[in-house]
Order: structure tokens, then sequence, then C-alpha cells
């Protein structure tokens, strides 16, 4: 044989044996898939106890990768969050106040105070007296974007010019709280180990969540977690914290009973009786699991700092306790901030919030710059250290823009997979093997050959599922079986060439080179089109769609090659000494 066909003949061999071994961990049964994955996960697989068993040592040159089965086939968790979107537009007002100030010191605008408007998307300003309404509203306009000028209201003795948010800019701020909430979740997901999640928005406030494999809602539940909206605000030192809390403590118990769990009403009911002046808050300090309300703090309503702020968060331990805690260091802006913050409030309290959770609230001692540390409690040093470990996680993954809270519920049972299997097996199987015995009976030996290149096809398109970490869905073993499909038509364009260059006299030899030279531009141009189409599926498309998209991108590269160049080489290899009236096409 020529060496060009030996090389053809290596390759293609080479590639089969390829395809084999990527797909090799997937035929192992569910428990040692299930443990090489903890293995390969760990990375125990770098040194090899020298008293492993055989069998056990051969699992050393297995791939990592399986089969994953999407939750139509692997059943799963599938749950809708919603976001608190109203909750996520007075956050922006409430962060605002700060950037408010600063602009106002560098342009020599004087202020009295700043702060949100409880009840609307608004700012209240009070002015000096020596300053106009005029100045305030340039300063508006210039540091903020979507504000305007509404009325002055006189509350407290006092006189406020309040700056209401634009209808356009709150529904922005409603639409990228959804975006940016499915992003978060997302990364926290993907950081906790769950595998091809599928997470996508539903309607105006919902985000779609899919986990094949799972059935743990806790666990879920826990790879969401809370907002992790970390805030730094100062304690008011001035206030009065025996009164306050003491009457706090019986503004909770005349709330309804639905609602002495939230802090925020309760500060706003103080706030309504006077107890607590504008731009006071009260935070409490919860401690053990389930947590439990602790120690409470009058805060000045103002957020210094944000997680936005935070460059890295990671996990350390305290060498004299033993405990866990989670290290922070600032961007450069907040590192600025966050300096001159502490060297202005000496002997003071900053009170680090999580979810509108008091973690911590030290005195500061001294000039502090560029870092900050969160403890997560007590507890084991296991306990104390998954804490700590999930925070930073959260930190890193950004805070969700707003609350979010579970609608939608289901858990889809694996028998349900089970069935879908075998009925979607079962039908392509069918069709595989109708397609088969069409191409043998026709084509004879031709079409026997076929058969083995779509064989190579099918092997090949589950290997690149496999290899790439795709997940196969009930829609994507469609789009095998149309792959499969595709392949025959491919090859018949071809073997009908080769028939009109064999009638037409040519050796057989010479009939298969023209016949895959020329048939081989309209298959190629046929499956680019198609290639096209199933871009714009998965670019566009959701579930179901994207797995039936991947599926079929796959194909077409798989048909291409075992089409055009596995056909061929079982062709020229399987007729190279056969004239025209010797070859049966």
């Amino acid at each position: 044989m020529e060496a060009g066909l030996i090389a053809r003949i290596t390759i293609t061999a080479g590639s089969i044996l390829v395809g084999l071994w990527v797909l090799s961990t997937s035929f192992l049964p569910a428990p040692m898939q299930a443990e090489m994955k903890r293995v390969c996960e760990l990375e125990l697989l770098e040194e090899i106890p020298e008293n492993t068993p055989p069998a056990e040592k051969f699992t050393e040159w297995l791939p990592c990768n399986v089969l994953v089965r999407g939750i139509d086939l692997a059943g799963g968790i599938d749950l809708t969050l919603y976001v608190d979107v109203e909750e996520a537009v007075r956050s922006t007002v409430l962060r605002e106040i700060q950037p408010v100030k600063r602009a106002a010191e560098d342009n020599g605008v004087k202020l009295i105070d700043v702060r949100r408007d409880r009840k609307d998307a608004a700012l209240l300003v009070q002015a000096a007296p020596e300053t106009t309404i005029e100045q305030v509203t340039g300063l508006i306009n210039g540091r903020l974007a979507g504000y305007q000028y509404a009325s002055t209201r006189e509350e407290n003795g006092g006189s406020w010019l309040v700056y209401r948010m634009s209808d356009g800019r709150a529904d922005e701020i409603r639409r990228n709280a959804v975006e940016q909430a499915r992003e978060v979740i997302e990364h926290r997901i993907n950081g906790s180990g769950v595998k091809e999640p599928q997470i996508t928005r539903k309607g105006e406030t919902g985000v779609n969540i899919q986990l094949p494999g799972e059935s743990d809602i806790d666990k879920v539940k826990a790879s969401i977690g809370g907002t992790a909206r970390l805030e730094f605000m100062l304690v008011d030192e001035d206030a009065d914290d025996v009164a306050i809390l003491t009457a706090a403590d019986a503004a909770r118990a005349e709330l309804a009973v639905e609602d002495q769990a939230d802090d925020l009403k309760v500060s706003e009911r103080l706030q309504d009786q006077g107890v607590l002046r504008p731009g006071q808050r009260v935070f409490w300090q919860y401690e053990g699991k389930p947590p439990v309300r602790g120690e409470g703090f009058v805060i000045k309503d103002e957020v210094l700092l944000t997680g936005d702020d935070v460059a890295t968060a990671r996990t350390e331990k305290n060498d004299q306790t033993g405990d866990f805690y989670v290290a922070l260091e600032f961007k450069p802006h907040g590192s600025a901030v966050f300096s001159d913050v502490t060297g202005k409030n000496v002997k003071k309290r900053l009170a680090i919030i999580l979810d509108s959770q008091v973690r911590s609230a030290p005195t500061i001692q001294q000039k502090i710059s560029g870092t900050a540390s969160i403890s997560v409690g007590e507890g084991n040093m296991q306990q104390t250290l998954d804490d700590a470990s999930q925070l930073a996680r959260f930190l890193r993954s950004g805070a969700l823009p707003a609350p979010v809270s579970i609608g939608d519920f289901r858990l889809i049972g694996p028998q349900l997979g089970e069935r879908a299997i075998f009925e979607g097996t079962l039908a392509s199987l069918i069709g595989c093997v109708l397609v088969f015995l069409f191409a043998g009976i026709y084509y004879r030996k031709s079409g026997l050959l076929a058969d083995v290149s779509l064989v190579v096809n099918a092997l090949l398109c589950l290997a690149l599922i496999v290899g790439f970490g795709a997940t196969l869905t009930l829609p994507g073993i469609c789009g095998i079986a149309l792959t499969i499909g595709m392949a025959v038509d491919a090859n018949i364009i071809i073997f009908e060439r080769i028939r009109e260059e064999l009638r037409a006299g040519k050796s057989a030899a010479n009939a298969i080179e023209i016949g895959f030279d020329r048939a081989s531009v309209a298959v190629i141009d046929a499956n680019i089109c198609t290639l096209l189409a199933g871009v714009v599926l998965y670019s566009y498309g959701t579930g179901p769609l994207k797995g039936f998209a991947v599926t079929l991108m796959f194909g077409i590269f798989t048909t291409l090659y075992s089409g055009v160049f596995v056909s061929r080489t079982l062709m020229e290899w399987a007729f190279r000494n056969k004239t025209a009236s010797g070859v049966s096409i």
C-alpha cells in the first residue's frame, strides 16, 4: 500500500482509540465513576501507593470526565428564585449617599446631611443656609445619573431637598439586578462543585435553576447562600443604646408575627415613633445555628464601603485561637476610603455588616490601610473552616444585588430519566439499524463500509460531548440520531458520484478519488449551513434547544471527518486493487 493510505489508516485507527479512551470511564459502573470523580478532584492519582491493587492502579490511566446526563435524563432539582428588584433600587439609593457627600466636599458645596427617603427611591439633601438649590442640583446632576429635583420637604425642624430617581433609571436597575443575580448564582453554584447547572432568566424577576443529579435542597440552598451584601458602617456613639434597644423590644412585640423577625421593620417602627433619628438604624448580631439574636447596635445609616470595594477574600487561621476567619483586601479606591474612614474615627466602632447582620464591631485603634477581617463565629475547627470558606467564596463571587426568595420548586425523580433514556435510545437504535440495513442492502460492500464510518461518527460525537464536559439531554439524543441521518446523506451523495465516474469507464481508484473530491464540496457546504443554524440555536435557545444544538454541532464535525476522511480511507483500502468492472457500488 502507498504511504498516504497507510497514514490515513493510522489516523483513523488512532482517532477511534482516542474516542474509546475518552469514553472508557463512562462505561464503568456508577459507584466506580463516583470514586474516579472523587479521586480526580482531590488529585490523589499523582502518587499511588505501592500496595494499591492492580485493578485500581489501572484507573490511573483513565480520563476523569464522564458522560453527564441532563436533568431530563438523570433527574434533579428544578427551582425558580425571585429577585426583590425593589430592594435593589432602594439599596442603590443608599449606596449613593457617600459619593454625594464626597463630591460636595470636593466642590465646596456645604451640606448638613444626606439620607435616603425611607418610602421612596429618592435622596433627601439638607443644605447649609448659604447653599442654594441650584448648587445642590448641579452637584447631584454632575455626580449621579437619573435624579431630578422633585420638591422641598419640611421635616424634623429642617428643610430637605427631595431628588427622586427617574423611572427609566429605576427600570434599568431592576433589569440589571435580575441579570446580575443570575451571574452571581451561577458563579456560586459552579464554585460549590455542582456539575452542569442550567441557570436562565425566567420572566421579569425570576431566575430558573436546573441541577441534574441533585436531590438535597439544603445543599442547594447552601450553594446559593444569602445575599452576601457586605457593608461597613459606623456605630453611632452618641446614641442612647439602652433606651433604644429597650424600645426596640417593645416595638418588635407590636409588629405582626410574620414581621417580628425582620430587623428593618423594627427600625422603621422606631423611626415612626421618633425613637430613632433620621439616618439611624438598629442592627443585631446573630450567633449559633440556628442563629439567635444577640447584641444590638445603633448604626449610622450610611454605607462607607461595600463588598464591591473588596479585591480579594480568602480564608486564614488565627494561630492563637485556632479559629478560621475571612481576610479581606480592598481595591485601590476602597483602600483609600477605608484608610480615610479609620483615620478620622479612631476610638470609634466600625460595624462590619453582612446581610443586615452585624458580624463584628471592633473599635478602631489606629488608621488602617487596605485590609480587614471578618470572624465567622464560634464552633469546632471544621465548622469554622467550612463557614469561612463558604463566606470567602460568596464574597469573591460578588453580592446579590437584592435578596432572593425561592418560588417554584420541583424534585424530578430518576425514574423519568430512565424511561426517557430507554425510549430515546430505543428510538435512536431502531433508526440507526434501519439506516444500516438500507445502506448495506442498497450499496452492498460500500454500504457496509459506510456503516463502519457511521459507527465511528457516533463514537466520536459521544467522545466530544464527554471530552468538552457537555451535558447529554433527551433532545441531545435526538441530535445524535439526526447526525447519523446527515452522515448517511453525505455518503449517498459521494457514492452516487462515484457510480457516475465508474459508468464513464474510470478505474476504481480514479472513480473513488474524483467522487470524493467533487462530492465533498457539496457535503461541506451543506454541513456548514447546518452548523450556522446550530450556532443560532445555541446562542438564542434555552434548555432543550441548547442540548440539541450542542450535539448537532459536534455531530457536524464528526460527520465531516467520518464521511469525508474515514469513508474515503476505507473505500481506498477495500478497492485498492479493483478495476471498474470489479467494483460494485
